[in-house]
């Protein structure tokens, strides 16, 4: 019998243990075996740092937190004392960002309860490092100028819901998580864990000085096995080696769109055509299986593009989202204001892991949150807003598709990824997603597989590692290696040699609190389809770059106090104006502007008068005030002197109106430090503001500060929102030249040598080449007339008299010299000499023959009489 109880046991433990694996995408938490209170022993705000932008702005210590802020915050607990270094998460909440909260009407109908403007000054979110602590008080100094990360012990990401006082005696209160040396420590309200706590949890271990805590924390190290799960559910150890391998499915891999290449075309390759097809008439859609096709007998994939993140953006960008909360979510938080402030939380930690991890920050542009009451009857409005049981139930897949439908009906939003959070789990299912539907706004297929850019992800005790997993799936990422593994399952490897990835990374097939990073293989993955390498590219047109002026959304909401199309005012959220209706945002009546909004307008709503200065000049130098005009609230343009006009020694120069230089605005910034050069970085184009270390002479500190707008960059580029911004071909050889003298002043006197080598080379060649032929043309000359002979031509009856220049004697070195005499001549006609002749009436006077160039064929008669009949000059041209 104790076998047979003993054999039963082991079977409940393995149905257990499936059960949490076949169906799940991840499955849900197990127990704790150890969880305690934090002490909060300080939270330390950095002083603020002067704007580059705004020079006289100054620092600040007012113990407010801001939603700005750099800070410190230092808690002990295992033991141990940690300090987090925190900075602004910025790029979490869209400029136009908004929340829209729906209640449930008596019909079961839901309705727009009302619209609040997402402000980010009102959500304090943070992400940074946890660093030793004897290297902390450094760091300050460093984090008090702006100055870029270095290694530390881990992450951090952390939430701050109230700063507390120390007066009052009450501690701060925030959530969140950080690693240390790769443990990862979870920090949770009590409220919040209350909600999410398992009947097999600890107590929770209260310290002596906090008895009344509101926080909680544990490790990934105090989560209980399977097997310390089942040991104390039953009271029965089991051995290990008795339980059958993990299956290596789950929820995402039973969709049909996530396997089949003919419904989904990220799991195609490019194939080669046939030689008998080359145009593939014969196969129009290639859909031939990609390696990576989840749940398909084939080879693993990604193997060669393990750690590569060549595809992934080289820039920062941004994914904006929308997110919707269902009201079983809402219940499960007990408010609207609750879900909403979780939901910020889990895009807080999952945000920062992609920004780590692929260059890219998750950040919210709409909420979407229903109120706690779930409707009895579906509303067709909103079909994905149903209870977890009843009828009207739906599976998690069903839900996907559903809300995949709802995402499709919306206009263009230009929305990247909708996600809903859903307080109602199928089974041990916690997450659901479409493969690499990212960017994809319209919806495709039929019930029950309506396919959008889409996910949904149910609320947990880490639920924030859900949210990453399901997005995930719509980047392209398919589930890491488990063990049983072998080189024909379709998983994400571990590396080339090794399949199974320990469970111990984000896209594992079930979930575990130590699920905080992507695998190598998961970062090769989703980079290598952004680049195109398996015949599918995917579609990225939609992520954004961090330029907060940037529209690419339009959200028009009267109350977020951003003027949009269509409205004369909005004063914003909770302001009241006299000039402005709050509700319609349309001017009172008399009024023809509103201050809250304009820089030319008076307290009594009429346009301020053309004396009144709406924008004071930032430096006399480099810049100009401007004034109204009287007939327009707004202020004119800004108008400066060119950027890079010296306005000062020391390398001084305009820059967007401010008289600055790089090493100035590391001297404002990195004053603390006693930062006072600029680093000398030839061609640095980052446009951020780089010092030289004081320390270090050959070593540079990069502050997280951009340069100010006009500052020069690389060679002969300017700074433009912070990118560097080429300039013109002659201002990049100018730069590259002044800047490299010690190239450029050898290389310059060099060429100039050998120029002028070459200019006096030239010229002798030159001068030789014409003389020679002057003197080859004189030498010339005389061999020919050497050679001179008369000759006799016919006549027509009576010969004429010939007109020759001199008496012609064969022989005669006298006739010889007066012929070359005026072979040399350059006068015209040789007739006008006083010298009689005969005509020849019988016909006309034929010319003299020419003999060639410069040659006289003379005409000479019996006796040597002279013929001068013809004239040299109208017949035989001039004498060469």
């Amino acid at each position: 019998m104790s076998y047979i109880r003993h054999a039963i046991h082991t079977l409940a433990v393995v149905l257990i243990v499936c059960a949490g694996l076949v169906s799940a995408s991840l499955g849900p938490a197990r127990p704790l075996k150890r969880i305690t209170n934090p002490s909060t022993l300080a939270l330390e705000i950095l002083p603020r740092r002067p704007s580059t932008h705004e020079p006289r702005s100054t620092t600040s210590r007012e113990p407010i937190l801001r939603h700005s802020d750099t800070f410190r915050l230092t808690l002990s607990a295992f033991d141990q004392t940690y300090h987090l270094h925190l900075r602004p998460n910025d790029h979490l909440i869209h400029p136009a960002a908004r929340v829209n909260y729906f209640y449930t009407n008596t019909d079961g109908s839901t309705v727009l309860d009302r619209t609040e403007p997402l402000l980010r000054e009102s959500i304090k979110v943070y992400w940074g490092e946890v660093v030793p602590a004897d290297e902390s008080p450094s760091r300050m100094r460093e984090d008090a100028v702006g100055a870029l990360p270095r290694p530390s012990l881990g992450w951090a990401r952390i939430m701050v819901h109230d700063q507390g006082d120390i007066t009052r005696g009450t501690p701060p209160v925030y959530e969140g998580a950080f690693s240390v040396h790769g443990v990862v420590h979870h920090v949770m309200t009590k409220d919040n864990y209350l909600r999410h706590k398992h009947e097999f949890d600890s107590p929770i271990l209260a310290v002596q000085d906090e008895p009344d805590s509101p926080l909680v924390i544990f490790r990934d190290s105090d989560v209980m096995s399977y097997l310390e799960e089942h040991a104390l559910r039953t009271g029965i150890p089991v051995d290990p080696s008795s339980l059958p391998p993990p299956p290596r499915t789950c929820g995402h891999d039973h969709l049909p769109y996530n396997t089949d290449p003919s419904l989904n075309p990220s799991l195609r390759k490019e194939s080669t055509s046939p030689w008998y097809d080359p145009l593939g008439v014969f196969n129009p859609l290639s859909v031939i299986k990609r390696d990576d096709a989840v749940g398909a007998n084939m080879s693993t994939n990604f193997q060669s593009s393990i750690g590569k993140n060549a595809g992934c953006p080289t820039s920062q960008k941004i994914l904006y989202m929308g997110v919707a909360a269902d009201c079983a979510y809402t219940a499960l938080y007990g408010t609207t204001s609750n879900a909403t402030t979780q939901i910020l939380n889990d895009w807080n930690m999952a945000s920062s892991l992609y920004k780590q991890t692929f260059n890219i920050s998750l950040g919210i542009v709409e909420l979407q949150v229903h109120n706690a009451t779930c409707p009895t009857t579906p509303d067709p409005a909103n079909p994905w807003n149903v209870d977890c049981t009843g009828t009207n139930n739906l599976t998690l897949n069903d839900r996907l598709s559903v809300f995949s439908s709802w995402r499709g009906n919306r206009t263009n939003d230009g929305v990247g990824l909708w996600h809903l959070m859903s307080g109602c789990p199928t089974g041990s299912e916690v997450g659901i997603a479409w493969l690499s539907t990212l960017c994809q706004q319209e919806a495709s297929g039929s019930a029950p597989s309506i396919v959008s850019g889409t996910a949904v992800s149910t609320a947990g005790r880490t639920e924030w590692q859900v949210v990453a997993h399901e997005i995930g799936h719509n980047f392209g990422a398919i589930h890491d290696c488990t063990s049983g593994c072998n080189s024909t399952t379709n998983c994400c490897p571990m590396s080339a040699n090794s399949c199974d990835a320990g469970g111990k990374f984000v896209m594992n097939p079930t979930t575990a609190a130590s699920e905080t990073t992507f695998s190598a293989c998961s970062l090769g993955n989703i980079c290598s389809l952004m680049q195109g390498n398996s015949g599918w590219k995917t579609n990225t047109s939609c992520l954004a770059a961090p330029n907060p002026s940037q529209k690419i959304i339009s959200l028009q909401m009267c109350g977020n106090g951003i003027v949009e199309d269509g409205e004369d005012c909005d004063p914003g959220p909770g302001v009241n104006s006299t000039c402005c209706n709050s509700k319609t945002c349309k001017f009172t009546a008399g009024s023809v502007c509103d201050p809250t909004n304009s820089e030319c307008c008076t307290d009594s709503c009429q346009f301020a008068p053309s004396t009144q200065v709406c924008r004071p000049a930032k430096d006399a130098t480099c810049d100009t005030a401007e004034t109204c005009s009287g007939n327009n609230a707004t202020c004119p343009p800004d108008i400066f002197a060119p950027n890079g006009k010296s306005c000062g020694q020391g390398g001084l120069a305009c820059a967007s109106g401010q008289c600055t230089s790089l090493s100035q605005q590391c001297q404002q910034l990195g004053g603390s430090m006693n930062l006072q050069t600029a680093c000398p970085a030839q061609n640095d184009k980052s446009c951020m503001v780089s010092c030289q270390d004081p320390s270090h002479a050959n070593q540079c500190i990069t502050l997280q500060t951009q340069l100010v707008d006009g500052s020069p960059c690389g060679y002969g580029g300017t700074c433009t929102n912070g990118a560097c911004r080429p300039g013109s071909l002659f201002e990049t050889a100018k730069a590259w030249y002044t800047r490299n003298l010690t190239i450029s002043v050898p290389v310059t006197v060099a060429v100039g040598i050998v120029a002028v080598f070459l200019a006096v080379l030239l010229l002798l060649c030159v001068k030789r080449k014409c003389c020679g032929k002057r003197s080859d043309r004189l030498a010339s000359s005389e061999p020919m007339l050497e050679t001179l002979k008369p000759q006799r031509i016919s006549s027509w009856g009576t010969p004429p008299v010939a007109i020759v220049p001199a008496v012609l004697q064969p022989g005669s070195s006298a006739s010889r010299g007066q012929v070359a005499s005026v072979s040399r001549s350059r006068s015209g006609s040789l007739a006008s000499r006083d010298v009689h002749g005969r005509s020849n009436s019988s016909g006309p006077v034929p010319p003299l023959p020419f003999a060639g160039t410069g040659t006289v064929v003379a005409q000479v008669g019996e006796g040597s009489a002279e013929s001068h009949w013809v004239d040299p000059g109208p017949w035989n041209g001039r004498f060469q």
